[in-house]
């Protein structure tokens, strides 16, 4: 006998009446838009399914954008990977990391449903979108119907397909600094092919020179040590600024520095030392393109 379990959908005609529903039926509920992961975990058991999808394409009018307002880069969580290909992040060199997440983003198909808000609540170590916004040091908005919270992203992602989401929330934005003329950002994602994959290492880079000084530096790979999330490669930035940017300074930090921060794990895809040695490689390529796109080259 197949039991087959029904989903009843709720549309919202607006964002409060998204999050009342949500309070009053949360657990029970979960939020959908593009439904690129959420829809395959449901399918293939890995959730237990929900006795209700609020579905949030009602509300794309009032949570897809991107903005820049007082010196801050605002997106907004419905925001679909195309719609962001639109924007300035995809046009000014400062944002070019971007335009290299999207260059190895799944399918066009995909690209025109999934949404930034979607990639970061998947939290997982191929939330590529995860790995380049914790190198802009990018913060989360949440809400509810009792008020607004905001928190960083790198505490938001708190495990594996774990959030710091509370069940009657809702992600509304993302959003970080705006940076400044001389800067610019790189993602690297290696793996035995160029499309449709999910990356056996990824990097994000941002930097920030004065006369050739790394003035500041911010890097990220799908994960550092313990966790298998996204995480800030910490000493490693520490040990890069205030230095002046060299290709010895980059072998120094990728060969020495890297590694002492660095934990990765063997599976059936690959092995630890491999991924070590790729995330070394990558390091060095990403900075060297956020170098060569800062100076015009």
């Amino acid at each position: 006998m197949i039991v087959i379990e029904t989903i009843s959908i709720y549309k919202p005609k607006s964002l409060s009446d998204a999050l009342e529903f949500l309070d009053k039926h949360a657990p029970d509920v979960k939020p959908i838009a593009g439904g690129t992961e959420l829809l395959l975990l449901i399918r293939d058991k890995k959730i237990k399914p929900p006795k209700y999808l609020l579905d949030l394409n009602p509300l794309k009018k009032t949570l897809s954008y991107v903005k820049v307002e007082g010196g801050v880069v605002k997106i907004g969580a419905l925001t679909s990977i195309y719609d962001l290909s639109q924007t300035i992040l995809h046009s000014d060199k400062r944002y070019a990391g971007f335009v290299d997440v999207w260059e190895k983003f799944g399918t066009m198909a995909l690209r025109f449903e999934a949404t930034i808000g979607g990639n970061l609540n998947a939290a997982t170590q191929y939330s590529d979108y995860i790995t380049l916004l914790l190198a802009f040091d990018a913060n989360v908005k949440l809400e509810s119907v009792k008020g607004v919270r905001e928190l960083k992203l790198s505490e938001y992602i708190v495990d594996k397909r774990k959030t710091a989401l509370n069940p009657n929330e809702l992600l509304v934005e993302v959003s970080f600094k705006e940076p400044p003329a001389e800067s610019s950002s790189s993602f690297i994602k290696f793996d035995r092919r160029e499309i449709l994959i999910a990356g056996i290492v990824t990097e994000a880079t941002y930097l920030h020179l004065e006369d050739d000084v790394i003035k500041d530096v911010r890097i990220a790979f799908d994960m550092v040590s313990g966790k298998r999330i996204p995480a800030r490669a910490v000493k490693t930035e520490e040990f890069l600024r205030g230095k002046r940017f060299s290709s010895e300074v980059v072998e120094e930090a990728a060969e020495k520095i890297l590694p002492s921060e660095m934990t990765r794990v063997t599976d059936w895809w690959a092995t630890a030392e491999y991924r070590l040695e790729m995330s070394k490689v990558s390091l060095k390529r990403g900075l060297k393109l956020a170098y060569e796109r800062i100076r015009g080259e």
